[in-house]
């Protein structure tokens, strides 16, 4: 679990910024066009990272194909959960697809990422 823990974190973090309330997201003003779509990106972006440097550190079929696999359920999850069970917040399928690019374009960059750079994750 030791090798895990950082993933283990960062999915709760997910989870609270995707299901609390929408009220309390309401405070930043950010006038920026979809940019939900972009905080979708970037959340799933560290997560790729970090199962990507995981899967660095130790090869196996479940670090370089479920991890990532996994990652894409869970945001489709997060998206069923919206959708129907939380009143403040809706649903999208564009949301998921986001998670999935941000995932896959930060598992792809961290391929090209220096060795040295990768021992710092």
């Amino acid at each position: 679990m030791r090798l895990y823990y950082k993933i283990i974190i960062w999915v709760f973090v997910i989870a609270y910024l995707c299901f609390a309330p929408a009220d309390e997201f309401k405070k930043v003003h950010i006038t920026i066009p979809h940019f939900d779509k972009l905080v979708h990106f970037g959340m799933f972006f560290i997560l790729g990272v970090l199962i990507a440097s995981i899967s660095y550190k130790q090869k196996s079929i479940f670090n370089t194909k479920a991890l990532p696999i996994l990652a894409i359920i869970y945001g489709g999850v997060i998206e069923v959960i919206q959708y129907y069970y939380i009143q403040s917040r809706s649903g999208d399928l564009f949301d998921w697809f986001f998670d999935i690019t941000g995932l896959i374009i930060a598992i792809k960059i961290f391929t090209y990422i220096p060795k040295t750079v990768k021992t710092l994750f």
